[in-house]
């Protein structure tokens, strides 16, 4: 996470001047060259080494690239375009109790040669199918098809809502920008929590490994219907309001988890009803919040530049939530005090204010 926090802004200044297509066709490649790098990491050096070119495929064409072709593709219908892609993210619920399958039958080493030609079989010819503009074939985003009035002040409005944004200094210098990184910084340190320390907390609250690993799978199963629906929601209420709502329902539900024993079992109920529908309205919404506030002009290298402000919260979480176990002996206090951070996100949200960026750039 720090490696590719750090690299963000550069593979996303490259992504928005070469396109999604080649840097998704370069990312499958190095992500495949990782994972034969993880089939010999015998040793600590051969493991960073891997990590490090992991980390750099999913920076050059990983979630960015395909975000950024959805981004230029889609702009009423975006909530509802990145949802069906972040099903994705879903299953991949799924390929761990695949992957255990593959170690225990196959063996660890054989198991990383197999992903990495299946990662290049099936990531490459998917890779191809992206186009990276819809204007390059005569179209407008959301299927919309230039009309005899494509000189008309709307349909220039509607042209630069789609192709226009802001530079990236431009972005910076804009309250907006803050506001969006402080949102977004929050509803990360919500999710470090929960993926890094829900089995470690689940274990310490005096559940077993086994279960633990189960609610991990009946969580992602339950979660990939809630991705379609908050992306058709969002686009129907409005995507700033439905990451704020999501951010909020996720401060509430680690309040819930924190509490969470076998004697208590029953919070898991409440748990899913308000995390597991703010982390999908998260995930879907994230990605869209960059290009709503400055465009698609530039919106691989203005989200680059959100997510290396954020490396500080990916360092001090963890340190944080270790710390309170190392003292306390549990993780409720933690839990509950990233809670409040994250509802602070929602209302950190709620005070930006939008660039009036379409306006100039018509005039333009």
């Amino acid at each position: 996470m720090l490696q590719q926090g750090l690299l963000a802004p550069v593979t996303g200044h490259i992504l928005d001047r070469v396109g999604p297509r080649k840097m998704a066709v370069a990312g499958v490649t190095i992500i495949a060259l990782s994972m034969l790098l993880f089939s010999r990491a015998t040793t600590l050096p051969i493991y960073y080494a891997a990590c490090m070119v992991m980390a750099l495929g999913l920076g050059v064409g990983g979630p960015n690239a395909f975000s950024l072709a959805i981004m230029r593709w889609f702009v009423a219908k975006r909530g509802r375009a990145m949802s069906v892609t972040t099903t994705g993210n879903g299953f991949g619920y799924f390929a761990t109790m695949i992957l255990a399958a593959m170690i225990a039958g196959f063996g660890f080493h054989e198991t990383f040669v197999i992903l990495a030609v299946v990662i290049f079989i099936i990531g490459i010819p998917l890779a191809l199918v992206i186009r990276d503009r819809p204007e390059n074939l005569g179209l407008l985003p959301d299927g919309e098809i230039p009309g005899p009035d494509s000189h008309s002040t709307t349909a220039q409005a509607s042209r630069s809502r789609a192709i226009g944004g802001l530079e990236v200094g431009e972005a910076v210098r804009t309250p907006a920008f803050y506001l969006l990184v402080l949102a977004m910084a929050a509803g990360a340190a919500a999710q470090i929590v929960w993926i890094v320390f829900q089995v470690p907390h689940l274990k310490s609250a005096g559940f077993s490994l086994g279960f633990a690993g189960i609610q991990a799978a009946a969580y992602g199963m339950a979660a990939i219907p809630l991705r379609w629906a908050v992306g058709w929601l969002g686009d129907t209420v409005g995507r700033k309001n439905m990451y704020m709502l999501a951010v909020a329902l996720e401060g509430i539900g680690l309040c819930f988890f924190a509490f969470v024993s076998p004697e208590r079992w029953w919070l898991f109920i409440p748990f899913y009803l308000t995390f597991g529908i703010g982390h999908a309205g998260w995930l879907v919404m994230v990605q869209t919040l960059p290009a709503d506030f400055f465009g698609s002009k530039h919106f691989a290298a203005i989200r680059g530049v959100i997510v290396m402000l954020q490396v500080p919260v990916t360092i001090v979480v963890p340190i944080f939530m270790g710390y309170v176990f190392d003292t306390r002996g549990n993780y409720q206090l933690a839990y509950l005090a990233i809670a409040g951070i994250t509802v602070g996100g929602a209302l950190c949200l709620g005070l930006s204010r939008r660039p009036l960026w379409i306006q100039t750039t018509t005039s333009k």
